[in-house]
């Protein structure tokens, strides 16, 4: 049989030898389940970067050392973020506590939501406390890589 033409476009794993910058605080595998990475080389030639990722109950207890999911940081991209709860019965429940530090502000935030930083806004650190249920979360950005 032929093969697909755009078969290539579909990515169905994390990307093999993925390098993060320093700002990701690390992160139990127990935990967080990451699923896929689209930048310039997965498919070629990508001109955008995401990555999504579950993330488990337990996560709270895995990240006792540093309970930051990122620490402070900018971007000279603009950068699309989204934490979704797992609950059928009310899909704006998001099942946990978010701490997200944004230009200085500090936003609380127990909802599912997405939100859109513009490139040179600070952002960070964010805080993941109280998963009580699995939740995705996914980055989307204007750039081919992640920096």
């Amino acid at each position: 049989m032929a093969e697909l033409k755009y078969a290539h476009c579909f990515i169905f794993t994390d990307k093999p030898g993925l390098s993060l910058p320093s700002f990701r605080a690390p992160v139990d595998p127990r935990f967080v389940k990451r699923m896929t990475v689209t930048d310039q080389d997965s498919p070629p030639g990508g001109k955008f970067y995401n990555e999504t990722m579950w993330i488990l109950p337990g996560f709270d207890a895995s990240a006792q050392r540093n309970p930051n999911f990122w620490e402070e940081h900018t971007h000279g991209f603009g950068e699309l973020i989204g934490f979704y709860g797992f609950n059928y019965e009310d899909v704006t429940d998001l099942g946990a506590e978010i701490e997200f530090e944004l230009d200085g502000t500090t936003y609380n935030i127990t909802e599912s939501f997405t939100s859109f930083i513009p490139a040179g806004i600070k952002h960070g650190p964010l805080t993941i406390r109280n998963v009580k249920r699995p939740i995705i979360h996914y980055i989307a950005c204007d750039t081919p890589t992640y920096r």
